[in-house]
Order: structure tokens, then C-alpha cells, then sequence
């Protein structure tokens, strides 16, 4: 018997990983009383596993509603930004995503002033604060688009120790994150972009904790490729979320997270076939990474959202991003 729940456990995180099951006791006891405990096994890995998974090969009709639920995301995330005044307050902030129903992939959350050390915290009534960090996030089904930086105009408005914000962190988190997107490619390993993300953005000064990029569906995890030594490489129809956290205690964070797809010339051509305005918008946008922010961004991939690898490090003068010089 094969239980599928939530979660499928690795020989990492469990010894005994095909036998621990994560759905409720009432359940895993009764079937165990009928079957015997070795032939109840955890099955979630057919649809959750990064190499082979069933939800790991996205169609065009799931990449066209991902897309969708990206442009929201990322529209919300545009007016929050563009909308930021200093003393209003994180409700304020939040109504500007102009949410509208659609089913959440997780909290949408809204950090800074004393939220920050809350986690995931929603609007709670902080005041948006010159010269503060802050970090939110939008999450719909099949997205989740987040940035991180700091309520400024310009580096003059950050704490002394934090001035060289963008020379000395925000700035080398995009030139490697560009290196990222060069690699973001049909047949490259998850060891390969781990790799380079802990050699580039060494933990001691970019303290990421998480791994460095992963799969979405519905839900905004589902599984990811990308770890030490992974031998998974990315195949088509993979939905992946840029999702790569820098901390540190000085430089408060950066983020350029949103949602992407792998698709090769079949998926691609179907996609294009059933829905030419959406991938019409992908290609204007893989044109604006290569020619604006001068990311090398291969054909096979499919940037979904309107802000795609978009960082303004001063959220008050959010029409000064990063870009690579060319």
C-alpha cells in the first residue's frame, strides 16, 4: 500500500525513510493492522520527487495559469514598491496588492520594524521607516514573488556599516545570481548550481541557509533539485522558483525571487500553439533580462513574471535597479 500525503523522506532525513509515513495516526495504524507495517510505504516521491515526480512536468495549460498567477503577484509587488512612502504603515502597504481572491500558495508576508524577527509575520501595524529593511512576498497557487532590500533613497539613508550595501552585497548576490540564470538550463545538475551558489556567496558573508532554488507547483514547495552533490538534473517542464536568500546581520538581505519554466522545443511549441499571448510575454521577458539587465537566459527558459530578475536595492527610488554592465 502507497501513501501519499504531503511529504516523501530521503535515507538523509530518515533512516527509514519508504516506511515513514507523515498522514495522520488513525489512518497509518489501520492500514499497517491490515497490510502489515513493511508493506505500507511512502509513495509521495511519484509526484514530488525533483527527478521524476508526476508534478515536476508541467503542461501548458498549468505553465499558462502559473503565468497568470505571476503576472498578480508581481503586479502586487510593483505597486507595493512603486507605492512605499515613509510612516505609513505595513496594512497600508499591503492593500496595494490589490489581492482578489485567488487561492494563496502561502502567507503573504510583510517584514520590518520589530516584524522581522517574527518569521513569516503578515501585517501586524509597523511603520514603514526610512532608512529600515523590509521584506514581503506575494504567493498565489504556482508563485511566489519576493523582494528584500532596504526603505531608502540611496545608500546615504542606510546605517554607516550598511553603505556599501550594493558594492559589497546586493551587487555581487545579482552578479552571481546572473551566472545562476546561465546555467538555468535542460541537463544541468542541482549540484551544479549549488555549487556555485556556496562558492560565489560564501555562507560566513551571504549566510544562505535554504536551497538555492526549488520546484513549485500549488503549493509553493514541492520539492528541489538543487542541493550539495545532487545528481537530479533539470528536465523539461519543471516549474522553479529563483528563490535564493542571502541574511547577514549588517546588510539585512536582497531578492530577486520569482517563478520560471523549463521548457523544451516540443513544450515550448505546444505552449506557443494553445497560448501565443502568454508565450509571447515570456519571450518579451527573457528579451528584457538578456538586453537590459545583460542575464545570458537560455531559450528553454520561460520567465513568468513581470518583474523578472528585477532588483531595486532602495525601495524609494525603485526605478534604480541592478543590472550587469554590457
Amino acid at each position: 500500500m502507497g501513501c501519499a500525503g504531503w511529504k516523501y523522506f530521503s535515507d538523509y532525513e530518515h533512516p527509514d525513510g519508504a516506511h515513514t509515513l507523515e498522514i495522520p495516526a488513525y489512518l497509518a495504524d489501520t492500514l499497517r493492522e491490515l497490510a502489515g507495517r513493511e508493506q505500507v510505504t511512502n509513495s509521495t516521491g511519484i509526484f514530488m520527487n525533483p527527478d521524476d515526480g508526476l508534478r515536476t512536468f508541467c503542461s501548458p495549460s498549468e505553465i499558462a495559469y502559473f503565468e497568470y498567477t505571476n503576472i498578480l503577484a508581481s503586479e502586487g509587488m510593483k505597486r507595493m514598491i512603486f507605492g512605499m512612502q515613509d510612516g505609513m504603515t505595513d496594512r497600508e502597504l499591503a492593500r496595494l496588492i490589490e489581492y482578489n481572491g485567488e487561492p494563496l500558495g502561502c502567507h503573504m508576508a510583510i517584514a520590518t520594524g520589530n516584524a522581522r524577527e517574527r518569521g513569516l509575520a503578515g501585517p501586524s501595524g509597523e511603520i514603514i521607516r526610512h532608512g529600515n529593511p523590509i521584506a514581503t512576498n506575494i504567493s498565489y497557487w504556482g508563485n511566489n514573488s519576493c523582494r528584500a532590500g532596504w526603505i531608502a533613497a540611496s545608500n546615504r539613508d542606510l546605517p554607516s556599516q550598511a553603505r556599501d550595501y550594493v558594492e559589497n552585497f546586493a551587487g555581487k548576490y545579482f552578479e552571481v545570481m546572473a551566472k545562476w540564470f546561465g546555467l538555468l538550463k535542460i541537463g544541468t545538475s542541482g549540484n551544479d548550481l549549488s555549487r556555485l551558489i556556496s562558492e560565489k556567496l560564501p555562507f560566513d558573508h551571504f549566510g544562505i541557509f535554504l536551497n538555492p532554488g526549488h520546484l513549485i507547483h500549488l503549493d509553493e514547495w514541492v520539492s528541489s533539485p538543487v542541493y550539495p552533490n545532487s545528481k537530479v538534473r533539470l528536465h523539461s517542464g519543471m516549474a522553479i522558483q529563483v528563490d535564493v536568500i542571502p541574511s547577514s546581520p549588517v546588510y539585512f538581505s536582497t531578492r530577486m525571487e520569482d517563478g520560471v519554466i523549463i521548457a523544451d522545443e516540443d513544450l515550448r511549441r505546444r505552449f506557443r500553439e494553445q497560448f501565443p499571448d502568454s508565450f509571447a510575454r515570456c519571450e518579451k521577458r527573457r528579451d528584457f533580462m538578456i538586453k537590459k539587465l545583460g542575464i545570458a537566459v537560455h531559450e528553454e527558459v520561460l520567465p513568468l513574471s513581470n518583474i523578472p530578475a528585477i532588483v531595486p536595492p532602495f525601495f524609494l527610488e525603485p526605478n534604480k535597479i541592478i543590472a550587469m554592465e554590457q
